[in-house]
């Protein structure tokens, strides 16, 4: 005898085990928000690029879904630019030690700069009898235009005279008669170079004083042998220029004086007793 008092049909199946009934609209609505909020999560952690981009990141992925490569970050790759000028082309937002990169570039562009200038030495370009000759720069103490020259009698050759230097005397040596050249006058343009040479300060009186030039080490020549003598050894190199050449003199070499004219030989036209002093150049 069958009972029909609930109208429906029974919930117990076959083998007497309850089978799931029909879900509701109300658990349904409430299932689909809970879906769509867990859907919608942020991981709690990830680049802010991947995650407007809608990639998976291992905190939102599904288990057992295989996790996407994250992308190498590309190294700086090492540049061959050199010196100051190039130092932010070596130097990449990705290094973390930039700073310490960049003043490391700057600091080995300072010591290439460095380098440089020692290779060069500086020199005073000067004329005699129209030739350019050279000294160089580190024993001459100043440059002095002539006010008078006051002859010593029996001085020894080349000397010329003495001069007053702020109080001190000091002896000139008339650079042309060292060098052997024709002897020349005093004009507007005589000028006199006071020189320390074996801790003594003496003035070489020239024809003009032109300018200080930086000369290329490497670019000093060896005087040629073949004119080269025990009188000339004050000839340290020779340097070309656009104009002709450039004899560069040592400044100790040409205050020794191997040799004297003959006796009688007629010293600066005359005698010294002939002409006691000079006077101002007019």
């Amino acid at each position: 005898m069958s009972s029909k008092k609930s109208g429906g049909k029974s919930n117990v199946g076959k083998a007497g085990g309850a089978l799931p009934g029909p879900t509701s609209a109300k658990e349904d609505a409430t299932a689909k928000p809970a879906a769509a909020k867990k859907k919608s999560s942020l991981p709690a952690f990830g680049f802010a690029a991947d995650l407007l981009k809608g990639r998976k990141t291992p905190a939102a992925e599904a288990p057992g879904e295989p996790s996407a490569a994250k992308p190498e970050r590309e190294k700086p790759q090492a540049r061959k630019d050199a010196g100051p000028a190039g130092a932010a082309a070596r130097t990449s937002d990705t290094d973390p030690e930039r700073v310490f990169t960049f003043a490391d570039s700057l600091a080995a562009g300072h010591v290439e700069e460095q380098a440089k200038k020692i290779r060069r030495e500086t020199w005073v370009t000067l004329t005699l009898a129209n030739e350019t000759f050279a000294l160089p720069v580190s024993p001459v103490r100043e440059i002095l235009r002539i006010s008078s020259i006051t002859r010593v009698p029996h001085a020894p050759y080349p000397i010329r005279g003495v001069t007053n230097l702020r109080g001190r005397v000091i002896p000139v040596l008339d650079l042309r008669i060292r060098l052997e050249l024709p002897e020349g006058d005093l004009t507007r343009t005589s000028r006199i170079i006071v020189v320390s040479s074996r801790g003594r300060l003496l003035g070489l009186l020239v024809d003009a004083v032109h300018q200080v030039v930086h000369l290329d080490v490497d670019l000093i020549q060896p005087p040629p042998e073949d004119v080269m003598t025990v009188q000339s050894d004050y000839i340290s190199g020779v340097y070309h220029v656009e104009r002709g050449l450039i004899l560069l003199l040592n400044v100790d070499r040409a205050l020794v004086i191997r040799d004297a004219p003959e006796p009688g030989a007629a010293l600066l036209g005359g005698t010294p007793a002939a002409r006691p002093s000079e006077g101002a150049v007019p």
